[in-house]
């Protein structure tokens, strides 16, 4: 568990670094994002599908580019440069670690108002360890993160090709295409409330929805009767209630400022309602990553948006600690199967005992 706290240690440390050297925000970003990437790079069988996509990857280098005509070519393309280069999984691991890592510590660096704490939130809500597990659907929404100034901008069509771009990596990431019009309307009181209601009828009424989409992609009809179909406690939805309750802030900035972005406050709302099918089936909260994501920029945006800085101090520190006892919680739980962290050293020590 040292790596992972040392992260937070990390992610906390910068607060005061950066507000007494707003210039080292670079460095910091760089020195953060260098200990994840190699971190998430040297781990040995760490994360629930290592040696499913260990297996993928030696598919892939030994048919080549003929791999390219299956789903998701962009991490197709990904596993053949690793092999091209005459690198084993280890090196495929370091190229899409790389990419994850530059992707979201980038997005981070241009848009966050508070770096630091978005950082710290990266780790503690299990982004971090979501990239060391799902290595396909988290790079595909480290991509759909950029989608975030073509929101901001309402230009569909650029908005269209990132989501398109993630989707080669992901099939799931079309779902953030009705999400252009979504995150974009008013934040409002009306709106909020139809939502909340088609969202319930959806939720009554999941099993069968789920039977016709499953009629028309059968890719996916090996997925009822597994493990990952059956419900979770709804002790997984606080979560997703902390973040809305400490986005609140900037939902009311967003409610009485129209000229205000509802983008990062809709993210926080929509992403409670879809995680909220978790007490239904375990796998229809992994459509909630894409909006959920935002959330490492949506609550220092919060954060900023109390106000007064007294309140603003506290706001920041209860979100910490809140932050910091989920992340118990999830390491507790075993999340992602990322809990405790083993290197490849410990394979060499595994490997040289008797």
């Amino acid at each position: 568990m040292l790596p992972y706290f040392a992260l937070i240690a990390a992610g906390l440390a910068g607060g005061p670094l950066l507000s007494g050297r707003p210039e080292y925000r670079r460095k910091f970003l760089l020195a953060f994002g260098l200990a994840c990437w190699l971190l998430a790079s040297l781990r040995y069988v760490t994360g629930f599908d290592y040696r499913s996509y260990e297996a993928a990857f030696q598919r892939i280098a030994a048919r080549g580019l003929s791999c390219l005509t299956a789903r998701e070519p962009g991490y197709v393309l990904l596993n053949w440069a690793a092999a091209l280069l005459g690198g084993n999984y280890r090196t495929f691991l370091f190229l899409i670690h790389l990419l994850f890592t530059v992707l979201v510590l980038l997005w981070i660096g241009r848009y966050s108002s508070m770096p630091w704490l978005s950082v710290y939130l990266f780790v503690t809500l299990q982004y971090f360890a979501m990239s060391m597990n799902l290595l396909r659907q988290s790079t595909a929404a480290a991509i759909v993160l950029w989608t975030y100034p073509f929101l901001r901008q309402r230009r569909f069509l650029p908005f269209c090709g990132v989501v398109l771009l993630a989707f080669c990596f992901h099939q799931s990431a079309l779902f953030m295409l009705p999400f252009y019009f979504l995150l974009n309307l008013r934040v409002s009181v009306r709106h909020y409330a139809a939502a909340a209601v088609i969202a319930g009828l959806a939720y009554l009424f999941v099993d069968p929805l789920l039977q016709m989409l499953l009629a028309v992609l059968p890719v996916y009809r090996s997925y009822p009767g597994e493990r990952y179909w059956q419900s979770n406690s709804a002790v997984y939805l606080l979560a997703p209630v902390g973040c809305y309750f400490f986005t609140l802030p900037l939902i009311r900035q967003a409610a009485r400022d129209s000229s205000a972005s509802p983008v990062l406050a809709n993210s926080a709302f929509y992403s409670l309602l879809i995680q909220a099918f978790i007490t239904r089936h375990f796998i229809l909260e992994r459509f909630s990553i894409y909006t959920a994501f935002f959330s490492v920029l949506a609550l220092p945006e919060a954060v900023c948006a109390v106000g007064w800085r007294r309140c603003a101090k506290i706001w920041t520190g209860l979100l910490a600690a809140c932050c910091l006892a989920y992340f118990l919680f999830a390491a507790q739980q075993g999340f992602h199967g990322v809990y405790p962290y083993h290197g490849i050293w410990s394979r060499a020590v595994s490997s040289g005992v008797c």
